[in-house]
């Protein structure tokens, strides 16, 4: 008679310490019909094989083991593939219709200038032309550079006022002069209003030569 291999022995006795091991495992504890209802849910049913029988055995699940570390964080992914494209620029709209015309303004109150014009001097004083004239009958040069402005008769005109400036087109000088009213009319002792003109420079001297406009409020 063959005795049996060393391997086939081995198995069985593990079998049958595994057999011996498991109702061990099964009645340990508390007896309680709580106790082992609450096993019997958590046991795992296998097949043994014990002295050449198949027996069915219950191994109950042991106590939870501690949470291990947690592991080294893993890398991170690749960014993903853009989006779609850009949409297409839609077309543009048609232009409004034109909105209507707005009010049309209040008119400004009429300007204050009663008599104006422009003095132009002559080759040969004691003369001068007017050009433009609005209220003003004559004009005269008795001295170069002295204008004396005869305004027309009938017409309301503070004496001594006016305004007076530079006129470059008419004047025989090229270039504009210095243009002076002299209120007191000292050198035009019969007429309300004289117009000096001086030439340019740091000592300012009377000169017939230039042209000038004036205007009387």
């Amino acid at each position: 008679m063959r005795r049996p291999a060393l391997p086939l022995l081995a198995g069985t006795a593990v079998a049958g310490a595994l057999a011996i091991a498991v109702p061990a495992l099964a009645s340990s504890g508390s007896s309680s019909p709580a106790a082992h209802a609450a096993r019997a849910r958590r046991c795992h049913a296998v097949i043994v094989i014990s002295h050449g029988r198949r027996e069915r055995a219950c191994l109950v699940q042991g106590p939870r083991g501690y949470t291990g570390p947690a592991g080294p964080r893993g890398a991170t992914g690749k960014t993903g593939a853009p989006g779609g494209k850009t949409g297409a620029t839609g077309k543009t709209g048609k232009t409004g219709a034109p909105g209507k015309n707005g009010t049309n303004g209040t008119n400004g109150t009429n300007g204050t200038i009663v008599a104006s014009a422009i003095v132009q001097p002559t080759t040969t004083p004691p003369t001068a032309n007017l050009i433009n004239a609005s209220n003003i009958q004559s004009v005269s040069e008795p001295n170069p550079g002295i204008y004396c402005i005869v305004p027309t008769p009938g017409v309301s005109l503070p004496a001594g006022i006016a305004t007076v400036s530079p006129e470059v087109s008419y004047g025989i000088i090229t270039g504009p002069g210095v243009i002076a009213v002299n209120a007191q009319h000292t050198n035009c002792p019969s007429t309300p209003y004289e117009v000096d003109t001086y030439t340019p420079g740091t000592t300012p001297t009377l000169a017939t030569g230039y042209a000038f406009t004036i205007a009387i409020p």
